[in-house]
Parts: structure tokens; sequence; C-alpha cells
């Protein structure tokens, strides 16, 4: 008996292995949208496209700032909520499809709470005290890519950030913050954006996922079939920040980091064999 039971066990961890996808999406929508990816939706879409069999899954949160059309929830409380679904989601379909690397991407709010679940440090906009890195250890090695769109916690001089923003979005990192997973992430931010920025002019904070959706695509793409490629582990890189996005030692500029667009005063010239390659008139990144 308890080797018919021992086969039982195995054939049912056999089959739920063989129905788990090699990518899995989690998608957050930014402040009041509906329920679903939010503004998000075409870029979870293209990465879904990009990995035959892939799959997506949208975080339940409140999505919230105080209005009444998302139930009166603060943000603060909205954030929070949306930090602990963050965990619980991403913990429990990695304990369900450990081998399956996990891809974030996050719009607005939807940005700050995957910022704060996967990088830690804590959200004392928000209340939230707990400077732990939430999401397991085990889960944390499968998340190939990260991607902010609009993240309130924006600051300036972070090796991922994307994009003309100079300044700090209202729900910023401290001074100094480092995320432990800075490669696996890009953040996109331009200067006019009045919620990840310090501009005025809200149409820019909606327009990143057709302004970057292909860059970020192409990022993810990279960053899964590396992941892919290793044997399932992506160590936290500890990032030391020069610039808005990665100029290195000698004025060079390493593999996805900024090398141009209006503005940019950092390195132009990318590290060999990648070349600088325009993705709109603000951003070039080396590719």
């Amino acid at each position: 008996m308890i080797r018919v039971a021992s086969l039982i066990l195995l054939f049912g961890s056999t089959l739920v292995a063989a129905q788990c996808p090699n990518v899995h999406v989690f998608g957050a929508r930014e402040t009041t949208a509906p329920p679903g990816y939010g503004t998000a939706a075409s870029v979870v879409s293209s990465i879904i496209s990009a990995f035959p069999g892939a799959t997506g899954e949208v975080i339940n949160y409140p999505a919230c700032g105080g209005q009444a059309s998302c139930g009166d929830v603060s943000y603060a409380s909205s954030v929070i909520q949306g930090v602990t679904a963050v965990t619980n989601q991403v913990n429990t379909f990695n304990s369900k499809c450990p081998n399956t690397v996990l891809v974030l991407v996050g719009y607005s709010q939807g940005g700050q709470i995957f910022d704060d679940a996967y990088c830690g440090g804590g959200d004392s906009n928000e209340g939230l005290s707990n400077t732990a890195i939430p999401i397991s250890a085990a889960a944390q090695k499968k998340i190939a890519a990260a991607i902010f769109m609009g993240d309130p916690r924006h600051i300036a001089g972070l090796s991922y950030n994307v994009g003309s923003c100079q300044a700090s979005g209202f729900a910023p990192r401290p001074a100094g913050f480092q995320c432990p997973f800075a490669s696996n992430i890009q953040s996109y931010c331009d200067a006019t954006d009045p919620y990840c920025c310090n501009g005025s002019n809200a149409a820019t904070h909606q327009g990143y996922a057709v302004e970057y959706g292909s860059v970020a695509l192409t990022f993810v793409k990279n960053k899964v079939n590396a992941l892919n490629g290793s044997g399932g582990t992506t160590p936290p890189t500890s990032t030391t920040t020069t610039g808005s996005t990665g100029p290195t030692g000698g004025g060079t500029v390493a593999h996805w980091g900024q090398c141009g667009g209006q503005g940019w005063t950092g390195g132009t010239v990318c590290v060999a064999p990648f070349t600088c390659q325009a993705a709109n008139a603000y951003y070039s990144q080396c590719l």
C-alpha cells in the first residue's frame, strides 16, 4: 500500500508539473482602473504571445486612491493590500509550478506594489514598515524580469530607470536605495509625468505601454531566455548607480543601459558587442 501511495503521489506531482507553463506573467493595474491588467494589458499580452504556452494572472487588489468607484479604499491601504496580494499570488504559483519562469508587469500603483514586494525596503509613504522582501526566496530566483511603468516610487539615479525623468515620484524610495534585483528591472518614467516624476501632463502617465512597449518586450524576452538557459537561477545584483541608466567606467554603457535620447547626459558608447539603438526621441538603449 505504501508503494501504491507513493506512485500515486509521484504521478500526481508529475501531472501538475506537466500542466505548468514555461512562462507566467503577473500584471497589476493602475489606480481606479477596473479589474484586469489596466493600461498594462497590451504589454502583458505581448509577453504572453512571445512565449508559446505562456499564461497570465491578474493581481487582485483594490487599485484605489480613496475614490467611491473603487470602494473608498485609501491609497495607503490599497498599496498594502496590493503588496500582500502580490506576495500571496506569486508565492502560491511558485509553490505549484516551481520551474516556471515568472515576469512582473505593473502600471502606476501596480508598479508600486511590485516594487515593494520584489525589492523590499518597506514603504513608509503608505505605512508598510516591514523592510524584508516578502516574496519567497524560491520565487525570487524564478523572476526573470520586472517591468514598472509610471512607478510612484521612482527616484533619479537608479540603474534600471528608463526615460527622461530626473526627479522623484509622489511616493519615492529613500535616497541611496538599491534594489537587490536591479539587473532584472526596467522602470519607465518621463519628466512630464506628475505621478512618477514632477511634471504636469497626466497624459504622459498613460502613454508608457505604447511608448515603451516594444522596448519592454525585448528586455523581457532576453531576460527570460537568459534565465531558461542558465538552469533557473538569476542571482541578486547590487548595482552602483552613477546616473539615469547605467553608464559604466570609461564612458561606456552596459547592456540594457540608456545610451542616448533628448536630455541624456550619460555615456553614449555601448560595451561590445552591443550598439546604441533609438526607441524614441527620449530613449536609446544598448542592445
